[in-house]
């Protein structure tokens, strides 16, 4: 999510704290909820079918209570977890006996429970000395972490614990598991007077308002027999589960219909934050870096890739910085750091003084949580961008290793919030306004992954030598051609050799020569990587006749030959393609007697237009023989419905890679 500094300095405009003290005086505090949470006394086994007992694990009751409650004058969460599961094979328990509680800062235990109940009844109670602190695990953070004793197959678990947290104003909350979920149950209490709004997705039960409590406000939703499914391929990942956002919307002792933390509201104070945080001198600061520059007569695409450069190369990202000057742009250039408010001012400073119109866009990550305009809460907010009308491209401000044209991808091809500052009446006041927009998918051509290999033969040692080059584009070459030239000699070396052998594992490559990854060439230029290998491992002798792996030379590709149900859309991270061009000499005296085995065409049409392919072909001049493949996915996203055409291409480039070409001697005339 977006940094700890700006969240503070923006909900103090609108504080949770703030609301509660607009309510009306009560006459009694009611208890809460998770006082009333009991677990049976006596418990039995649940009744399961016959299906049921066949299934790993089935999570028979998953029960939350999440209650926004008025403390000493101050609002706190209780949130409570029940959970009855029962376990049905070995990686079942696995999973159950252990509970991790995310213990992060002001969080505290009100009451944990837990116990397991074998088949033939018995009960193991949870013992105390189980429980343990763990301050950081797994580099995740605080947790309570602790086993249940006493499982066996055919046991039920079942845990309860009720947690004290800070108020927060909004929320998610997951089905993770991949289990049936027998029972589900969610229940979001708070005063009266404030009102919680909710949105369900990918299936999460639709939330209902409860009209009989009086003395609380309750949204609750319930759902039965939730099939759980394993995490697919292709996939959105957590953006996939069912998922249900909730927030503080309304104030029923202010003005009932006034919608509270709208986006409007967050462009207003972002950029109320900004401006008020900005003084003459950071302007004068900004326009004398821009002056060195010597911007003159560069375009804006270029003038916006040197403001990026210059800053990228010369700042680096502080996530807490405590010195109360940091966000001085004085600061900032002197000490080369920046947190993520102090390094945002920098380029909008940069940008306004070189006369660049931009707008900051904020949005998700969709593999954790697609960005949804119609339901407006901050938890959406996570990723900067800056967005030029100008050329109708982006760049990634807080992304050391992003640039211009080229924001991680996992962050376009859905919507985003659009601000940007207007001046309202004679005062000069700045302000923010914002727009929920599109955030276009990438050209496909503009992120390949090319491969050129010329292969000559020497049938006595049974070797091939090929010269190779391969080229990445955009987001092909996103993990590597930022990074490059950090690297050490022998990191570089080290790089090349495993992409080399990762087609041939017993080639040591030589004459290498890597171009594309200067600081200009990013992202302009293709990151390419040439070398001569010889190998062994493509061409075997088999009788009088040679076996030539030519699929090989493609090196590994996936699969998907499991025919099972799909349960989500495909979704990849970026729009690509993939170019081959494999030439090859037949030696003298010989011929190859089965090229039609590399002539493939598995495709998609959506309007008659390809959207997906793998189309393979050859073309043969004298003893010199070209095959040309091309691979693409044209489309950031196909539906379920396609699944299976999407899983034919996929395959088709795995297929390929076993083609074998038989190399014979001509027989005589």
């Amino acid at each position: 999510m977006f940094s700890k500094k700006i969240v503070t300095l923006l909900f103090v405009f609108v504080s949770l704290t703030r609301a509660f003290a607009q309510l009306q005086p009560l006459t009694f505090t009611p208890e809460p909820e998770f006082k009333s949470s009991h677990w049976e006394e006596n418990p039995k086994l649940h009744k399961l079918t016959s299906d049921e007992q066949k299934l790993g694990m089935v999570v028979i009751k998953d029960k939350r209570v999440i209650e926004y409650y008025l403390k000493d004058d101050n609002i706190v969460m209780y949130v409570t977890r029940h959970m009855i599961m029962r376990v049905n094979s070995d990686k079942a328990i696995e999973e159950a006996n252990t509970v991790y509680i995310p213990m992060p800062e002001g969080v505290s235990v009100e009451d944990i429970q837990a116990r397991s109940i074998t088949k033939d009844g018995k009960i193991t109670t949870l013992n105390s000395a189980n429980v343990k602190d763990v301050d950081n695990y797994e580099n995740m953070g605080r947790y309570k972490i602790f086993a249940i004793d006493g499982i066996e197959l055919g046991s039920e678990v079942e845990f309860m614990y009720t947690l004290l947290e800070p108020s927060r104003k909004t929320g998610s909350e997951y089905i993770r598991m991949n289990s049936l979920h027998k029972e589900f149950n969610l229940d979001i209490y708070s005063p009266p007077s404030l009102i919680f709004d909710s949105k369900s997705y990918n299936g999460f039960p639709e939330m209902q308002t409860d009209t009989v409590m009086t003395n609380k406000h309750h949204i609750f939703c319930e759902g039965t027999d939730i099939k759980g499914y394993d995490k697919e391929e292709y996939s959105l990942a957590e953006g996939s589960l069912m998922r249900l956002e909730y927030k503080y919307a309304y104030n029923a002792n202010g003005d009932p219909n006034e919608r509270l933390d709208t986006w409007s509201d967050f462009c207003q104070n972002i950029y109320f934050v900004l401006v008020k945080g900005t003084s003459k001198k950071d302007m004068s600061i900004a326009q004398k870096v821009i002056d060195t520059m010597r911007l003159g007569n560069l375009s804006e695409e270029d003038k916006i890739r040197k403001i990026e450069s210059c800053i990228k190369t010369t700042i680096a990202l502080k996530e807490e910085i405590a010195d109360k000057k940091s966000n001085e742009l004085q600061y900032i250039l002197t000490n080369h750091v920046a947190d993520e408010l102090g390094l945002l001012k920098l380029y909008d400073q940069l940008f306004n003084r070189a006369g660049i119109k931009h707008e900051v866009v904020l949005t998700s990550d969709r593999f954790n949580k697609p960005f949804d305009g119609d339901f407006d809460s901050w938890t959406y907010l996570q990723k900067y961008m800056i967005y030029f009308p100008g050329t109708g491209n982006y760049m990634a401000p807080m992304e050391p290793n992003s640039r211009y044209g080229f924001v991680p991808a996992d962050w376009t091809c859905q919507q985003g919030l659009f601000m940007h500052a207007v001046t309202i009446g004679k005062d000069g006041y700045t302000t923010g306004i914002g727009q929920v927009r599109d955030i276009p998918c990438n050209d496909w051509k503009q992120s390949m992954n090319n491969m050129y290999e010329t292969t000559k033969f020497d049938l006595d040692m049974g070797m091939a030598n090929i010269h190779l080059k391969e080229t990445f584009t955009g987001y092909e070459g996103y993990e590597i051609q930022p990074i490059f030239s950090y690297l050490s000699d022998q990191d570089r070396k080290d790089i090349v050799d495993r992409l080399v052998k990762l087609i041939y594992p017993d080639a040591k490559p030589t004459n290498v020569n890597v171009t594309g990854y200067k600081e200009n060439d990013l992202f302009r230029q293709p990151f390419s990587i040439e070398a001569d290998v010889s190998t062994n491992s493509v061409l075997e002798q088999a009788g009088p006749k040679f076996l030539f792996k030519i699929g090989e030379l493609i090196g590994p590709q996936n699969e998907l030959y499991a025919d099972t149900a799909r349960h989500t859309p495909v979704e990849n991270h970026n729009n690509k393609g993939y170019h081959r061009e494999l030439v090859f000499e037949i030696p003298d005296g010989y011929t190859i007697t089965n090229l039609n085995a590399v002539n493939m065409d598995i495709f998609h049409k959506t309007g008659g237009e390809r959207d997906m392919e793998f189309h393979s072909s050859y073309t043969i001049d004298g003893n010199k023989v070209t095959v040309t493949i091309d691979e693409n996915y044209r489309e950031m996203r196909y539906q379920i419905t396609m699944y299976e055409d999407f899983r034919k291409v996929i395959n088709a480039s795995a297929d390929f890679n076993k083609v074998v070409l038989f190399i014979e001697k001509k027989s005589n005339p």
